[in-house]
């Protein structure tokens, strides 16, 4: 039992490496500094997404008042929402419900351009139960890393799954309590250097696991192929608080190590920050009140010009129609008069032309 456990942990571990991506590691090469969140934020996710803050990477995005719904309604797809700022250490809270069903893994990862990562995972079949795991530079050479840890009611009830990440530990806990911590030091971290410690983004994602094309360790762990039949299938974000441990504009490498020690912290705002303290759009009474008492004359003695044409082109317009049907009128009473002359000649012309054809011109004669 150990053994096949350990080889569906192992598949699993290959499978989600895979899943990673980097544009730039900068433990190979020299990379673009990394925009800092710099801050505290809370998302309640029930509007459309700010694009200069979250990018959906793939699939799309629903919301409603209940928070952010990641759907899968074919197969084919996947869903992945990213940040497009970093958290140099920090706390991540986010409520979420699981997507119910065989073979699908919802996720809260965050993840660093040199493939560190920090996972919550649930698989669909186990609605009871969610896995905390994490690796450090991409590294799935180990297999024991995962942690399981019970949850009531994941697929129909938000919990709290809160990750605390600095430098010297780091610790998953749900609805307040911790569930599991893992030290800098520990013997699962080979002497820190598999400890996750460079800036990460934050992202959510529902990805289908059990799809033909995976390996059969990950389909047995995903719990079997999905079933499409009964799709579709839901994972929904409500709030998301996010902490970064820094305050500072961006995060940049020194050196090729992949250590926290040679992450250079570059001061000022971020653009996570500037844009987070943007007012909101006023409405239109607000945008009215700002206005200076000459403007709202002006606006009024404008609105009463208008009306004054609008009431004077509407009375001409009137009196044209009127004109132009009393016009009408005569015309057409002319016409009457026209063709009841007519008529009364034409009556009078066959009268005087019957008499003669009666005898009329012979009486005369006589």
């Amino acid at each position: 039992m150990f053994f096949a456990r350990a080889a569906i942990l192992a598949a699993l571990a290959s499978y989600a490496t895979a899943q990673t991506f980097t544009d730039c590691d900068p433990t190979k090469k020299s990379c673009p500094a990394d925009p800092a969140l710099g801050t505290e934020h809370t998302w309640n996710f029930n509007s459309s997404l700010n694009e200069k803050i979250w990018n959906m990477k793939t699939g799309e995005y629903e919301f409603s008042d209940e928070g952010a719904h990641f759907t899968l309604s074919e197969e084919g797809q996947s869903t992945l929402l990213q940040s497009n700022f970093y958290i140099f250490f920090g706390v991540v809270e986010a409520h979420v419900k699981m997507a119910a069903g065989a073979g699908l893994i919802s996720s809260v990862v965050l993840e660093s351009d040199d493939l560190d990562e920090i996972d919550w995972e649930w698989v669909g079949y186990n609605t009871s139960q969610v896995q905390s795991n994490f690796f450090g530079k991409g590294n799935d050479s180990s297999w024991d890393r995962g942690g399981y840890h019970d949850v009531t009611n994941a697929d129909t009830e938000f919990h709290n799954y809160t990750t605390y990440w600095d430098q010297d530990k780091l610790q998953w806990w749900i609805d307040g309590v911790m569930v599991r911590q893992l030290n800098y030091d520990d013997p699962l971290t080979l002497g820190g250097s598999q400890y996750p410690q460079t800036p990460c983004r934050v992202q959510f994602s529902l990805w289908p696991a059990g799809q033909k094309s995976a390996k059969q360790g990950t389909i047995e762990w995903a719990g079997g192929l999905v079933d499409w039949d009964k799709a579709p299938f839901t994972m929904t974000l409500g709030h998301l608080r996010v902490e970064d441990f820094h305050s500072g504009k961006e995060y940049s490498y020194s050196d090729h190590s992949g250590s926290w020690q040679s992450i250079d912290v570059l001061d000022g705002n971020s653009t996570a920050l500037t844009e987070l303290n943007k007012p909101p759009a006023k409405s239109l009474s607000e945008k009215w009140d700002d206005l200076g008492q000459g403007a709202h004359i002006g606006v009024y003695i404008g609105a009463a010009v208008a009306a004054a044409i609008c009431v004077a082109g509407l009375v001409f317009f009137c009196l044209r129609q009127r004109r132009k049907g009393r016009l009408e009128k005569a015309l057409e009473s002319d016409q009457v008069m026209d063709n009841r002359n007519e008529m009364n000649n034409f009556q009078n012309d066959w009268r005087q032309s019957e008499w003669k054809q009666h005898g009329g011109y012979q009486q005369v004669t006589n």
